[in-house]
This record gives C-alpha cells, sequence and structure tokens, in this order.
C-alpha cells in the first residue's frame, strides 16, 4: 500500500522549496526541509528581507501518524538544503544549516530536531568545503579507486601508487562507492546514466543498469534498491544486475536527488506528483 503527504505549509506560496532529507530518528521518520516565500504587500521596496522557512514533518512507520513543525527566519540571508546537515551528537539529532561552503549569504543556525519540534540552539561553526563523490578516494584493503578523469574510473596500489586497472564509465560518479565480496556498486550521471558493479581487482563491469542517472542506491537483502529510467523505484538482483521487481508508487514520481531509505521492509522517499512534492511510503516485503 502506497501512503503519501503532500510537503507543504499551509496558508504558504512557496518561491523556493528544498528538500535537506529523509530520515528515521529513532522510530519515527522524519523529512527535514525549507523553503522561502514572498515578502508582504506592505513591505518597502528597499526592504529585502524574505520569510525563511525549516520545517519538519514527522511520521509514524507505518505513515498513519503525521505531525509538523517548522521555524521562519525573516532576512535577507535564505537556506540552501544543499548546504546543510543532519548528524546525531549523543542521542540529539542536530541540523547544521550552514555545513558547507556555498555561493549565497545562508541562514548559520544549529537547530535540535525532536519527534515534536525544531528548537535553535546556536550559530553554525565556520563552514568546510564540500568533497564530491568523483573527487573522494575510496580505499578497500590494499586498494584504492578513485576517477582518474570524468569518465573513467581507476584503481591503485596503496603501497606502490602503480594503476591496476582503468575502466571507462561514460558518465560522471554520482554516488559513493561501495564495496562487497570483491564488487564494487555505484551510480553515474551524464550520458544516459547508469548502475555498475565492477570486480575490484581487475576492474570488469560485472554488469551495468540502465537508470538515466543513479544519484542515490540502497542495499536490501539480495537487491539493490534504485530509481529507473521512469524515476519509478525498483528492485534489481544484486548478483546478475537483473530486473527483479518493479515497486508499488502510483503516480508519484521520484525526484533528482533520489532522497529515500528503506526501514523495516518499507521504502520512504521523496517524490512528487503534478506540482506538489510529497513523503512517501510504499512496501518492499510482498516479494
Amino acid at each position: 500500500m502506497v501512503r503519501a503527504y503532500p510537503l507543504i505549509l499551509e496558508g504558504v506560496h512557496f518561491r523556493h522549496h528544498g528538500i535537506i532529507g529523509i530520515y528515521q530518528i529513532k522510530e519515527k521518520i522524519a523529512v527535514l526541509h525549507d523553503a522561502f516565500g514572498s515578502a508582504p504587500e506592505e513591505q518597502p521596496a528597499d526592504d529585502k528581507r524574505k520569510p525563511n522557512y525549516i520545517m519538519l514533518d514527522m511520521f509514524s512507520k507505518d505513515f498513519k501518524e503525521h505531525s509538523k513543525a517548522h521555524l521562519c527566519y525573516y532576512q535577507e540571508k535564505f537556506f540552501s538544503a544543499s548546504d546543510a546537515l543532519l548528524y546525531e551528537d549523543g542521542g540529539r539529532f542536530i541540523l547544521n544549516t550552514k555545513k558547507y561552503k556555498g555561493y549565497i549569504a545562508t541562514i548559520e543556525k544549529l537547530i535540535e530536531v525532536s519527534d515534536t519540534a525544531l528548537v535553535e540552539i546556536g550559530q553554525s561553526p565556520e563552514p568546510v568545503k564540500e568533497i564530491y563523490n568523483d573527487s573522494k578516494n575510496y580505499r578497500f584493503g590494499d586498494l584504492e579507486v578513485y576517477m582518474h578523469s570524468p569518465f573513467i574510473m581507476a584503481c591503485r596500489d596503496i603501497h606502490s601508487g602503480e594503476i591496476v586497472w582503468k575502466t571507462k564509465t561514460g558518465g560522471y560518479l554520482y554516488t559513493e562507492v561501495k564495496e562487497e565480496n570483491g564488487i564494487i556498486y555505484f551510480g553515474t550521471d551524464g550520458n544516459g546514466g547508469k548502475f555498475f558493479a565492477l570486480n575490484l581487482q581487475d576492474g570488469s563491469i560485472k554488469y551495468r543498469y540502465n537508470t538515466r542517472g543513479t544519484s542515490n542506491f540502497i542495499f536490501y537483502k539480495d537487491y539493490v534498491l534504485l530509481s529507473n529510467e521512469k524515476n519509478k523505484p525498483i528492485l534489481i538482483n544484486r548478483n546478475d544486475g537483473s530486473l527483479f521487481k518493479e515497486i508499488e508508487f502510483e503516480k508519484y514520481i521520484i525526484t533528482a536527488y533520489q532522497q529515500m531509505i528503506i526501514v523495516n521492509d518499507n521504502l520512504y522517499a521523496i517524490a512528487s506528483k503534478k506540482d506538489t512534492v510529497y513523503a512517501v511510503c510504499t512496501g518492499l516485503a510482498e516479494m
């Protein structure tokens, strides 16, 4: 069964809307998002402040219960979802609204996230430079995998520095590179975009699945959960890349950042339908 809630704020028209992420927080499912609206009509033209909202939608795991909370900052600075980070610190969940250096003046707050409220607790520390997945080195034992050039993945020996193999991916690395049992898995975008499984030792391609762009994937039992070329969730067999199952998702479409998690055989994802963004829950266990 598919359950969905629109991620809106009643009475507020969003001029911009961004999703920070979807998370498990203790026994609940949380969606953090941001938006800014229009200035009031009576506001002077030289006053550039806008109402900026940081919002929390909290759900029970069965998606039958739903609550909301939000903070509003009325100032010139905006909020960038891509610069923010949620992390756990001693059992507390903290949203840093300015983790990464961006290109615009941004609200810089530390906000505690509970299952009932958002509470400002301080200022963000100095932001750091974000390192994107295609600029990272991924170490697996004595081997290190990295992007040799935009469309070529390489692997080198960490002791000698010798390049062990190079493999053409044909697209930009968009995901982290994960390894299990000597196979590395990752997703690309550009030139169609695919999900890859490569042999770590020699770089040979075990399989590739055409997705038109993979920015997230999740291991689930013997499968990999992906968004397919129609932006619908699917399960493929982890061993050979064959399609196992198309997940029930009605008319919802997974959004570009493919923000999704799996908890207790349920998929929770950010999706859209027409002009509205939703939090969507659907079951995976019915095999």
